[in-house]
């Protein structure tokens, strides 16, 4: 984990505003941000050219990577938009100098070999506008594919339909956790295609888990570092704090506190 670097993601402070956000991940030495992208967010696929000009600007000036726009399309479902919505955000991602686009399976209660076929559809038709624009589209274990088995068996595919290697993984340590997928497994299956991971902690039920901060909770971070330290990963380690759906919880500030002390205790 020495060799790793720390994000974070904006999800963690829906109260604040970007650029507040960007001052409080910066002094807490994260070296990359996740940005929420949506309709109900500061950063969106409307954002004028000048808009977009000023928050690239405002990364440099604090230092910070975008390592990836964190779209919430969804790949494996139905409709004729989504393909547009891809392009979209990808131009996006592009303007604001990102390194990927996180995009969801979605399909929740479609049929598994359906909600595949759209995945890879979509994924392999914008990859050559990805390609162009310099991102790199992420699918993340999540929704109606939670296991590493589940994404990489997607991106596998879509690597043979003409991706190649323009589609990558987010490892979300929760999902594949609570679907009963060990880490060993999750590691195996998302080898040849992670690209970042995202960290959290969480206490309560599988089905109903409650962030909490990191280290004192019941996922299994330390087997999760140790796997990664085995395999020589050196990529990005991502701070996603669930604050915007668990209001409850402490402050993006006090979450990325424990987390900068767990990091130094690995």
């Amino acid at each position: 984990m020495s060799r790793s670097r720390l994000a974070v993601s904006s999800l963690g402070a829906p109260e604040l505003a970007v650029e507040d956000f960007l001052a409080l991940a910066a002094h807490h030495g994260c070296g990359a941000v996740e940005l929420r992208c949506g309709d109900d967010q500061p950063v969106t696929v409307a954002l004028g050219a000048g808009e977009r000009s000023a928050l690239r600007a405002q990364l440099a000036d604090r230092d910070l990577d975008l390592l990836a726009l964190a779209s919430y399309v969804r790949v494996c479902e139905p409709g004729g938009d989504v393909a547009d919505r891809l392009l979209r955000h990808i131009e996006l991602a592009h303007d604001l100098g990102a390194h990927g686009l996180r995009v969801f399976p979605g399909g929740a209660d479609q049929p598994v070999a359906e909600a595949d076929a759209r995945a890879v559809e979509h994924l392999a038709g914008a990859a050559p506008a990805a390609r162009a624009a310099g991102v790199r589209l992420l699918l993340e274990t999540h929704d109606s594919h939670p296991r590493g088995a589940d994404v990489a068996r997607v991106v596998r595919a879509a690597a043979d339909a003409g991706a190649g290697d323009d589609v990558g993984v987010v490892w979300d340590l929760l999902h594949p956790w609570r679907h009963g997928e060990n880490v060993a497994t999750t590691v195996t299956e998302l080898g040849p295609w992670l690209d970042y991971v995202q960290i959290k902690d969480a206490t309560g039920p599988a089905t109903a888990p409650v962030p909490a901060l990191t280290g004192s909770g019941d996922l299994p971070l330390a087997t999760m570092a140790d796997a990664l330290e085995a395999m020589g990963y050196a990529g990005w380690v991502s701070l996603e704090w669930e604050r915007a759906w668990h209001p409850q919880v402490p402050p993006l500030d006090q979450a990325l506190a424990a987390t900068v002390r767990w990091w130094a205790d690995r």
